[in-house]
């Protein structure tokens, strides 16, 4: 399986809420960055008692520990932060996380039936930003291509609204730069 994340140009068409824990060295930076919630113990007493008004949570490697005992809580509605979908950084990365989060940061994951999984937009948006989103997470797509794999990365694509029927989509573009990359 394959996962990552991307930012999209042009954002996901709604405003994300985060809460960060982080040291309070940052705290000044994160709230300038655009941190809606610092994590503090009552934060996490809300989050005990199911009270989460956020939709990102990010934190340092030194507060996940104090998050552990949430996971039960966090982990299905897909808060528990983790490296994977980068919500687990480094302190020096926090800001700049932050940043992007609030820039339009999606997380996408390839299934075993190889169906990717994320958002591109709206359909309220242009057709030239929904043409640049959708460029940036085939980009990183194939930037995220494992080394064992060979042949033709991209077979067919379909984008599917969430009622609607599929889409056909030309990859003709990342095939070609899906196979420059293994050369």
């Amino acid at each position: 399986m394959i996962r990552g994340t991307c930012v999209l140009p042009a954002g996901t068409g709604k405003e994300v809420k985060v809460c960060v824990f982080a040291d309070p060295e940052f705290h000044s930076e994160l709230t300038a960055a655009g941190a809606d919630v610092i994590g503090d113990e009552q934060v996490m007493t809300d989050i005990g008692n199911g009270k989460i008004e956020f939709d990102k949570i990010i934190c340092t490697q030194d507060h996940i520990s104090s998050l552990k005992k949430f996971a039960r809580i966090l982990g299905p509605k897909g808060l528990m932060p983790n490296t994977k979908s980068g919500t687990l950084v480094r302190a020096e990365e926090i800001v700049e996380t932050v940043q992007q989060s609030k820039m339009g940061l999606v997380e996408f994951r390839v299934n075993p039936e190889a169906f990717i999984l994320s958002k591109v937009g709206l359909r309220s948006f242009d057709e030239d930003k929904l043409e640049a989103n959708f460029d940036a997470l085939m980009t990183a797509l194939v930037e995220r291509k494992p080394e064992t794999i060979k042949g033709r990365y991209f077979m067919k694509g379909m984008v599917k609204t969430s009622m609607g029927p599929p889409i056909k989509v030309d990859l003709s573009k990342y095939v070609a730069l899906a196979s420059a990359t293994t050369l």
